[in-house]
């Protein structure tokens, strides 16, 4: 469980990077867009790039760390006395 956690959080991590790149790349990629179709003029007036958008929001993938933090205290812990 805690291997999976932490899988967790740095998938989360990494995701959150990656879409922050993609965002940035396609901003880039919009603006050199916009450029060609204002120097194609009239002929390229009704292309819209409003579609062109990257919308997956991986920040809202809820974090794990306070799992985490626990699972680290019951792991830490000797339960097994506890019980006895």
């Amino acid at each position: 469980l805690v291997a999976a956690f932490g899988s967790i959080a740095s998938t989360r991590s990494r995701l959150e990077e990656l879409q922050s790149n993609y965002s940035e790349r396609l901003a880039s990629l919009r603006d050199g867009l916009n450029q060609t179709l204002q120097r194609c003029g009239r002929p390229c007036d009704s292309v819209s790039l409003d579609g062109l958008a990257f919308s997956a929001n991986f920040s809202m993938i809820p974090g794990v760390e306070q799992q985490l933090e626990a699972l680290r205290d019951v792991s830490g812990s000797n339960i097994e006395a506890d019980l006895e």
